[in-house]
């Protein structure tokens, strides 16, 4: 398993590198002056010549990335080319996502999962043309406009809103909560949607197998059947999805913060962009990139752990 472990951390770094220097790139080639934007286009050429030369604008591309990528190492990337501290709203963002990811994640695989599983094994019944119905209808409605009938259709009908202004999950649990819960469970239902054929489809090629044919005619029930024989084999697929939807759910809570106004990282990388903020856009993009890449070799070693035959492979 150590050995298995190693050849997959073997493409971490590479691919990390490879990230950074094609991120770096693609932000510093955009059309576009940061330091008009900053400044603004009353600002004089004396003005506007200061400020890159304070930010490291002037300094070659070679030197500017090896700058970057050190602080980037060091845990400190630097500053906002408005002056903020990266570091420090990373840190004060970071539990606001971290928290948006867990509720999302947990719901997209609780919900994706089971109900994959339950029309897999009532296949052709009705509650396989719900799950299928629900399905076609969470892939086919974008995140934005579900997120948004979320806060619109509860204060037509019922004058409610879901509290604004992020408070702490261990300061108050229950405004959290509120916070939190709803439009997560919105956020994921793309995601579940998307979760829930793969399991549909693994499940009803494992049922279909000949071990499965046997182990009900050696008489074992049912539920043994799916739980020793069938689901163990069906997870593989639903592992690979589940770590590829990491990706589309750090996407789309940049979509929840900017409609629910939670103080996180999405609305922050939201801004960057729009104000061509240089180095937090290439520091949220590696942040990501991390991420994505970590999930990525989690689930390549729980590979390793589901199915004892992948390690020698």
């Amino acid at each position: 398993m150590r050995r298995y472990a190693l050849r997959r951390l073997a493409f971490f770094v590479p691919v990390l590198i490879i990230t950074s220097m094609v991120t770096f790139l693609a932000v510093n080639i955009v059309p576009g002056d940061p330091a008009v934007i900053v400044m603004g286009l009353e600002a004089d050429r004396d003005a506007l010549e200061r400020f890159r030369e304070a930010n490291g604008l002037n300094d070659p591309l070679w030197k500017r990335y090896a700058e970057w990528g050190a602080g980037m190492l060091t845990g400190d990337p630097g500053r906002s080319l408005f002056g903020g501290n990266i570091q420090a709203e990373l840190k004060a963002r970071f539990p606001v996502t971290a928290l948006l990811m867990a509720f999302s994640f947990g719901f997209t695989v609780l919900f994706g999962v089971l109900f994959g599983l339950l029309s897999a094994v009532f296949q052709d019944r009705p509650a396989d043309y719900f799950v299928r119905t629900f399905s076609v209808f969470g892939q086919s409605v974008p995140d934005f406009y579900t997120l948004t009938l979320l806060l619109i259709i509860p204060s037509i009908l019922w004058r409610y809103s879901p509290p604004f202004g992020w408070v702490p999950f261990w300061d108050d649990p229950l405004r959290a909560a509120q916070q939190v819960i709803p439009p997560t469970l919105i956020l994921s239902i793309g995601a579940a949607s998307i979760l829930m054929r793969v399991t549909r489809s693994a499940m009803l090629e494992v049922l279909r197998q000949d071990y499965i044919r046997t182990a009900r005619a050696k008489g074992l029930r049912e539920r043994v059947v799916l739980q020793r024989h069938a689901i163990k084999n069906a997870v593989i697929p639903v592992l690979t999805v589940s770590g590829t939807l990491i990706a589309a759910l750090l996407g789309g809570s940049v979509i929840l913060e900017q409609i629910t106004a939670l103080p996180g990282l999405g609305v922050y990388t939201f801004q960057a962009v729009l104000q061509r903020d240089l180095t937090v856009v290439m520091t949220m993009t590696m942040y990501a990139a991390v991420v994505v890449l970590t999930t990525n070799l989690l689930v390549d070693l729980l590979y390793g752990f589901v199915d004892p035959r992948i390690r020698y492979q």
